[in-house]
């Protein structure tokens, strides 16, 4: 009997340790995962403040250029002032020159319609160099048909002076010509002008 209750008084030691060290294993493990989870979650929260701070920093600099006066609106503003500037001084470019020996004509355009007029350097040509359509009223080209302009902008056109003419509605269209100190205004007979010095009898010099 005095043996049986050794063992049994030993095994219960050995279990109480045994038990204890693994509580205290257990007790390090959770301590241990508990630390990584920490760390991993800092990690998560320090790449989310991050990308938040960079949205916040991103949205401002969208509304600054958005915003009434922004950046955008500056650039808009600034490009269409050279865009116009560079056309009204084409505009008036193109309006100074009167000179009598350089003879040109406009299309003057009635009613409230678009109106589309072709031109090509002669009736045999398969293209037009030049073709739009026309708003009501003068046109900003001139077509110079016998001596190039004195200065080139995007409203002075060189023609041929047996130029071919086409439009879809010849009723409101007229041609005003200049040069030489005179000048006439003829409306379009029909839908085409095969040439246009012979069609409304144009004084080329030489010819």
């Amino acid at each position: 009997m005095k043996n049986i209750a050794f063992f049994l008084g030993v095994f219960l030691i050995i279990l109480v340790v045994v038990s204890s060290s693994l509580s205290f294993l257990t007790l390090a493990k959770v301590n241990t995962l508990s630390n990584e989870i920490k760390t991993f979650q800092n990690k998560i929260d320090e790449r989310i403040n991050s990308f938040s701070n960079k949205f916040e920093s991103d949205i401002t600099k969208i509304t600054d250029l958005i915003t009434p006066g922004g950046t955008l609106e500056e650039y808009i503003v600034a490009k269409s002032f050279i865009e116009n500037l560079e056309e009204d001084l084409a505009r008036v470019l193109t309006e100074a020159q009167q000179t009598s020996d350089r003879p040109y004509f406009r299309f003057f355009v009635t009613g409230k319609d678009q109106i589309w007029i072709g031109l090509k350097n002669s009736e045999n040509d398969s293209s037009y160099f030049f073709q739009k359509n026309f708003y009501p009223g003068l046109s900003r080209e001139k077509f110079f048909y016998f001596k190039e302009p004195l200065v080139d902008t995007q409203y002075t056109i060189k023609v041929n002076s047996d130029s071919y003419i086409r439009t879809a509605n010849p009723d409101s269209v007229y041609l005003i010509f200049f040069g030489f100190d005179s000048g006439k205004l003829v409306q379009m007979k029909s839908t085409t002008v095969k040439n246009l010095s012979e069609e409304f009898n144009l004084y080329i010099p030489g010819q």
